[in-house]
């Protein structure tokens, strides 16, 4: 039994396991002859080998058109380890170890088998969709690096409990919008979407009349990076704030001085009065999630709001 094996977890193959074995090397590329064979355009005749010597599995490009990478990074050559994600033309390839495999130990050892399975799986794709798959296999934030790092352009739609939409453009991130909610500002809704954990993507084309209200201005790496960053904060006080639910009033006496405040703080004092409940007045906010609550937060901690 071979020690690792490949998961499609996206693209036009995805589902199809294909083992890998403890010694030697595969050829991965469009031709037919090839070991891995996978028939798209943007996969090279020979674009890619795999090497397995003494237990360590190592993957070179052969100076394919497109590019290999490695878990958002382009490479030349990159030793492999458990849970590495591969993207190849639109196929992302996980590593796995070969008891997490689906296939009976019989059908891994057949390599014809192995080769009409995969044949069949890209017999069956959709023409229309470059790549899909599960959030639950890719999270949104490696897939969208995986974008950046290889220049994609197109529209990722997500669905299932949380439906939105992302626009790319040679990798640069151009609008996020949820449920087709356009009020709500790209990086509001980036900063949302990073929290999704559930539910089915699929890249389409890019619509070239798309024209958004509001698009981002930084590059597509530093608005991940403040993404995660504002979701990790907004996470840390979050056990420290009432339940969404909560009605929210001012302080009355209000001891602490108006002049103190900063002017997102005194917008939200505002917001406050206005909407009263927690959940109205983030959604109501300009800003992203993050800075309404944090100033939510403030408020409470210091005495200008309270919950009724």
């Amino acid at each position: 039994m071979p020690q690792y094996a490949f998961k499609f977890i996206s693209g036009k193959y995805q589902g199809g396991e294909f083992p890998v074995p403890d010694e030697g090397e595969l050829l991965v590329g469009r031709a037919s002859d090839l070991d891995l064979v996978l028939v798209e355009d943007m996969v090279s005749r020979k674009h890619a080998k795999i090497i397995a010597e003494g237990g360590v599995l190592t993957i070179m490009d052969l100076g394919s058109t497109n590019g290999t990478f490695v878990n958002g990074e382009k490479i030349r050559r990159a030793d492999l380890k458990k849970n590495d994600r591969i993207l190849i033309g639109t196929s992302i390839l996980k590593v796995i170890t070969a008891a997490e495999m689906s296939l009976k130990p019989e059908a891994a050892k057949d390599k014809n088998a192995v080769k009409t399975m995969m044949a069949e799986l890209g017999n069956r794709a959709r023409e229309t969709t470059t790549m899909s798959g599960e959030l639950e296999e890719v999270p949104l934030p490696d897939l969208l690096q995986l974008f950046s790092t290889n220049k994609k352009s197109g529209v990722l739609t997500i669905a299932g409990a949380h439906r939105g939409k992302i626009y790319l453009k040679q990798g640069q991130l151009q609008a996020a919008i949820i449920g087709g909610d356009a009020a709500l500002s790209p990086m509001k809704s980036i900063c949302r979407m990073m929290t999704w954990e559930q539910g089915s993507f699929h890249l389409e084309n890019f619509d070239p009349n798309f024209a958004p209200k509001e698009t981002f201005n930084e590059s597509t790496e530093s608005i991940l990076i403040e993404a995660l960053r504002q979701v990790d904060e907004v996470r840390r006080i979050m056990p420290e704030l009432p339940d969404f639910d909560a009605k929210l009033v001012w302080c009355i006496p209000m001891v602490p001085k108006l002049s103190d405040l900063k002017p997102v703080e005194l917008d939200t004092m505002q917001m406050v009065l206005n909407f009263n409940r927690i959940k109205a007045v983030v959604d109501k906010a300009t800003g992203t999630d993050h800075e309404a609550l944090t100033a939510i937060h403030k408020l409470l901690k210091n005495g200008y709001i309270e919950v009724e």
